[in-house]
């Protein structure tokens, strides 16, 4: 029996068949291979960089800063990137804090955080988001006291009578003698207080009292008219002779003659002072007057003089006395026609102590009329560093005193041989002054003369304690 074969036309039928159906089986599999490797080597979406660079909280922690019993929380204002804290220098060395600051994911600060500040003045923390954009948080101290008159005991005068005496929890009241006295005592401590005074008398006056110090207190000059000068020039708040080391801290002062006026006190130590309206006559009218002194600090204060209720000389005054450093404060309001911000005065002549030189450095003057800072007659070496100035005054001054007589100077050096003063103007601004000519004068007194005149500031924050009872929510 024969095999069964295939004719030619049978066979071309299925070779038509087959070749028709392999390149369509061929394309649509090249087709699927192609999306799948497509869709395979899609990358991955990378995630979105956060752009939320926020301090979600600020505090000191007592763990981290000695002196502290329970933690410090800042008050946090989102909207003006502000950062507000209440710091007790007596209670804590604010120079020295370690902030803890938590932010949001992602995020980096700068300074760091657990980095140590010093957080006697404003400072700012720049926040960075994970894509660059920054954002600043300015972190603003406020000095607080630690006393409330419901707590104080009333009181008259007080003499001190013993060494190491304390001198605490007082409101004291007096017209007919100075608020405390002491004579020929050391180690005597003067804290927690407030003291009105009234007369030809001295809120504070002691003499031969090294070591001395006084803390946590105000101290006011009532019945003071409402404006002008007292009636003499010896109403000061606080008055000291022949006394060293003294430590004042954390002290409001108001309506004096001067605030406090220091004759033959050495490296006495003052910080966080608030002053208002100091009333003369001349030659007070000071916040701060060092007579025959060596050396001292002045440190972190503020002095705001109402021109048309105080009667100011200079503002703060080193007569007589070389060393001293006046650092970070603000002053407002002179309005004396003779009498500048800072002035150095007669290092060289009979009875000065302390050598030449002097440092006054990061304070803001405004309102000033016949000078911002001088180092004259006989002084010199002194340093005039990041000071800053503005609305300086060159109509009257206030009262009807008149016009300045140097015809609103700025830095001067006058009165000391030419070309020895060796004075330095630092990195110091003038803006806007209403004698743009009348800058620096004369020059050969000064060795370096460095500032600008183009750049606006935001001026220092006063010094503001305060001595108010907390109330109930």
């Amino acid at each position: 029996m024969k095999r069964p074969t295939l004719n030619s036309a049978t066979f071309l039928f299925y070779v038509t068949i087959i070749c028709y159906i392999l390149p369509l089986g061929s394309c649509a599999s090249e087709k699927d291979n192609f999306e799948d490797d497509q869709t395979t080597n899609i990358p991955p979406e990378e995630p979105t960089a956060n752009s939320n660079a926020k301090i979600t909280s600020f505090s000191f922690l007592s763990t981290d800063n000695e002196g502290l019993t329970t933690n410090i929380n800042g008050t946090l204002d989102e909207e003006t990137k502000t950062i507000r804290v209440e710091l007790d220098p007596i209670q804590i060395a604010i120079e020295q804090l370690i902030p803890t600051i938590t932010l949001t994911s992602g995020s980096t600060v700068s300074p760091i955080s657990k980095s140590e500040q010093d957080f006697s003045h404003e400072i700012t923390y720049t926040v960075t988001a994970e894509n660059g954009i920054a954002t600043a948080y300015k972190v603003v101290p406020s000095i607080v006291g630690t006393i409330c008159t419901d707590n104080l005991e009333d009181s008259g005068p007080v003499i001190v009578t013993a060494n190491n005496q304390r001198i605490e929890n007082l409101y004291i009241r007096t017209s007919n003698q100075h608020g405390i006295e002491i004579n020929n005592h050391s180690g005597v401590v003067i804290t927690n207080c407030i003291i009105e005074y009234t007369g030809a008398f001295m809120g504070i006056k002691f003499t031969s009292a090294d070591n001395l110090t006084i803390k946590n207190c105000y101290i006011k000059y009532t019945n003071a008219p409402s404006s002008g000068p007292l009636e003499d020039s010896e109403r000061n708040c606080i008055e000291g002779i022949g006394s060293q080391n003294i430590v004042i801290a954390n002290v409001k002062l108001e309506d004096g003659s001067t605030g406090i006026r220091l004759n033959q006190c050495d490296d006495s130590v003052l910080r966080y002072i608030e002053g208002h309206n100091m009333r003369g006559p001349f030659p007070r009218g000071q916040l701060v007057q060092y007579d025959k002194c060596d050396g001292g600090l002045l440190e972190n204060f503020s002095v705001i003089n109402d021109r048309e209720v105080a009667w100011t000389e200079d503002n703060i005054s080193v007569y007589k006395s070389g060393g001293q450093q006046i650092k970070k404060g603000l002053i407002v309001g002179n309005n004396s026609p003779t009498g500048v911000g800072v002035l150095f005065e007669d290092q060289n002549t009979e009875g000065a102590r302390g050598g030449y030189g002097g440092l006054v450095e990061d304070v803001d003057f405004l309102e000033m009329g016949n000078g911002v800072v001088s180092s004259v007659e006989g002084s010199k070496n002194v340093s005039f560093t990041r000071i800053r100035a503005k609305q300086i005054i060159c109509g009257d001054l206030g009262q009807n005193r008149g016009k300045s007589t140097s015809n609103s100077l700025i830095f001067a050096a006058f009165g000391t041989t030419a070309n020895t003063g060796g004075n330095t103007i630092n990195d110091c601004i003038v803006y806007n002054s209403c004698n743009p000519t009348n800058i620096v004068w004369p020059e050969h007194n000064f060795d370096v003369i460095d500032f600008r005149t183009d750049v606006d500031f935001e001026p220092r924050n006063p010094i503001v304690l305060n001595f108010n009872c907390p109330t109930d929510d």
